[in-house]
Order: C-alpha cells, then structure tokens, then sequence
C-alpha cells in the first residue's frame, strides 16, 4: 500500500507529537526524582520502564497509523519532538515544580519543626529519665540480690541479746569475788 507525500508529512508531524508526550512521561519520572530521593537501582528501574512505555507507544503508533510498517522518519519524528519537548518546555515544568517541590518541603519543614520536634524531644527526655531511673532501680535490685545473700549476724554478735549481757555480768561478779579484801 502507497502513502501519498502529505500522508508522510502528517505521520512525521504525530510523531512528533507522540515523541512530546513521550517527553511528558519522561517529566513524570524525572519531578518524582526531584521530590523524593532515589538510589541507583530504583533509577534504573524507572528508565527501564521509561523504556518499555516508549517501546509499546511507538509500536502501537506504528500499527494504528501505518499498518505496523516500520519507518525510519516516524521514530526520528518521535527524537525530534522528544528533544524539542526536553529543551523548551520540559526546562520550564523541571524549574517550575522544583520551586513547588521545593515550597512543598519547606512547609513540611516548618510543620514538623512546630508540631513533631517537641513532641520527640519530650519523648526523648522521657526515655532519658526513664532509662535513668531503670538504671538505678537496677543496681538497687542487683545490691539487695547480693545481700540477700548474706546471712543475719550470729545471735551472740547482737547487743540486745540477754545471754551476752547476762555472761558479762556474771564475769564481772566473778571478778569483784575473786578480789580480796584488805581492809
């Protein structure tokens, strides 16, 4: 099946398009990259998604418009208006939602400062004293297990013991008798 030149140009024209809204998509990725901090592997994943977004819209495209004929303008209509997204617009919406992104966590920031920050100081003094306490109250059991282990004194130790009293007593009458009288 023939296309005509002006049939050409307009598949050229929406793949441009296409390659714009693909552009879009790539923005979707790269503002979550800006509002929430990714590591390597979860950037590789996005981009591999990125991919497979950009491979089945451009088959889809390639089958709806020409009959799932592959031709090389229509992928270099989609680069073209990719990077023509990427270098006009795509610069302005990155600028304009990292002000946003940028507002959004200074707001939070001033939230959590007001509402959040004393309430963990408060808990982290509480835990302080409380671990303190706990601390204290350890020893305290840990001392009266060691002396618990240590037996009452001896019964003839004690000073309100009568037998001690009364046998010195009676070595103190003992003595006075032994003592003789000269006068």
């Amino acid at each position: 099946m023939e296309i005509t030149i002006a049939g050409q140009t307009w598949m050229f024209l929406m793949s441009i398009a296409l390659g714009a809204v693909l552009g879009v998509c790539y923005d979707v990725f790269r503002i979550l990259r800006v509002a929430v901090d990714h590591p390597p592997f979860a950037v590789v994943i996005e981009d591999v998604i990125f991919s497979i977004i950009c491979a089945v819209a451009t088959f889809l495209f390639m089958i709806s418009v020409d009959s799932g004929q592959v031709r090389v303008f229509v992928l270099i209509g989609e680069g073209v208006g990719f990077m023509l997204y990427y270098c006009t617009v795509g610069v302005l919406i990155i600028g304009v939602s990292k002000w946003i992104i940028g507002i959004i966590r200074s707001i939070f920031t001033f939230l959590w400062r007001i509402f959040v920050m004393p309430i963990l100081r408060l808990m982290s003094y509480f835990q302080e004293l409380l671990s303190k306490n706990t601390h204290h109250f350890r020893l305290y059991l840990k001392n009266k297990v060691k002396n618990s282990n240590i037996h009452l004194k001896k019964g003839s130790h004690l000073l309100y013991n009568l037998q001690e009293r009364l046998l010195r007593k009676k070595q103190k009458k003992n003595a006075e008798r032994q003592v003789p009288l000269n006068s």
